[in-house]
């Protein structure tokens, strides 16, 4: 059985002639019980997800002294805050008595305080103010702060990993770092920021991200039809995927060629010269980034728990901002139209990850992947060698499996 090459160095090479590097069907590496089984899932944020860059925002909310965004990565809750200018992301837990620091999603505020016995901790996270400190004696300076994590940006984006020691935010970006900086950089504003709960294991709403076969089925009035192998192009690699097509990304969809022209005229309005492209890419384990000419968005998928999880999604396009008047409205307004319209096409994927799901906690069957499911197979290999399945975790749960459907014969 075929299976597609892997780049030997990293970095995206210019597209292939065909868009499917396999010649046959593929093996479904992941089976169901991989996106349901709680000891998979654990094992899952521990060896496949911790040591990554999860996205939790942008530097504008992150603007000022004093701004806030709080988010829970892998059940650690955490409060990303701009200390004295500087990005800094503590665990949302007093070291009193672990209290929450605050419950607001975002927010500013001059001071970093435990709301239940006022404890205050200063730009590096120590407690600089311990309310009665005759009752801790006795006192070391520095003794307690707040645990701290990594932060890094791209562009206007922010991102926080967990592992203390992990790799940068550039290495697991490849060569995709440079892009990124670019296409999120001072001439990009952002336009959507959209946090959807899914009723599906992680992995489920990634795997959707990664083919267009499912077009036809679940988005038959946006863009009917998908781009078929001739028009489309596969970039496969060890830790990333990419796909790149001609636009508009289904001739046969009016929606779809009146955005392409409508896309068209507004780069010449601006000044910039359309390419014509949209491309996907997948750096793995849970970031997706997608691009046209004047749209750039980025989306992360993280656990809530083994079958359930929630997405980012940020939205950016050009905002003219060196133009008239009239081209930052023009700019302005398209921003908002493009959001409406990508916020629409996320709503109707996410309509069947709960089917999938359910589909997946049942199914007898080891599943198979197409041709164009290629990208799927990588990340799954991918997944299969972090936990190394095969060897442990898998074999207990196909055990239990053996052991149920025992008891029901």
């Amino acid at each position: 059985m075929s299976q597609p090459p892997v780049n030997d160095s990293p970095g995206i090479r210019e597209p292939n002639d065909l868009m499917f590097q396999a010649t046959s069907r593929l093996p479904h590496v992941l089976p169901p019980r991989a996106y349901h089984a709680p000891e998979i899932a654990e094992r899952e944020r521990a060896t496949v997800l911790r040591d990554g860059w999860h996205l939790v925002g942008t530097r504008e909310e992150l603007s000022r002294p004093g701004m806030f965004c709080t988010v829970e990565l892998l059940g650690v809750p955490l409060i990303v805050r701009n200390c004295d200018g500087e990005l800094r992301a503590f665990v949302n837990a007093c070291a009193h008595r672990h209290c929450r620091i605050t419950s607001e999603a975002r927010g500013e505020s001059s001071r970093l305080r435990c709301p239940y016995h006022g404890w205050e901790y200063d730009a590096a996270g120590v407690a600089t103010k311990i309310p009665a400190p005759r009752n801790f004696v006795p006192l070391e300076q520095g003794e307690f702060r707040l645990r701290e994590h990594r932060v890094a940006t791209c562009g206007q984006l922010v991102f926080v990993s967990l592992a203390d020691d992990g790799i940068a935010l550039d290495e697991q970006l490849g060569p995709l770092a440079s892009i990124v900086s670019e296409r999120f950089g001072p001439d990009w504003s952002p336009f959507l920021r959209f946090a959807p709960e899914y009723a599906a294991n992680w992995k489920v709403p990634v795997e959707n991200s990664l083919e267009a076969y499912h077009v036809p089925a679940v988005h038959p009035k946006t863009f009917r039809s998908d781009p078929g192998e001739s028009r489309s192009r596969h970039v496969i690699d060890e830790h990333y995927t990419s796909f790149t097509v001609n636009l508009p990304f289904s001739p046969h969809s009016k929606l779809d060629a009146w955005f392409q022209r409508t896309e068209g005229w507004l780069l010449r309005q601006l000044g910039v010269a359309p390419r014509g492209e949209y491309s996907q890419h997948h750096a793995f384990p849970n970031l997706l980034f997608s691009f046209t000419d004047a749209v750039s968005l980025c989306h992360v998928v993280l656990p809530t728990s083994a079958t359930t999880s929630r997405g980012l999604v940020l939205q950016f396009s050009r905002n003219a901002r060196h133009g008239a008047a009239w081209q930052r409205f023009v700019a302005q307004a398209w921003g908002q139209l493009a959001a409406q319209i990508t916020k629409r096409i996320l709503q109707e994927d996410l309509r069947m990850f709960g089917e999938i799901q359910r589909g997946l906690e049942a199914s007898p069957h080891e599943g198979v992947l197409g041709r164009c499911e290629e990208r799927l197979f990588a990340f799954q290999a991918y997944v299969d060698r972090r936990l190394n399945l095969s060897q442990g975790v898998m074999e207990s749960s196909l055990a239990c499996e053996r052991a149920v459907e025992a008891t029901h014969d």
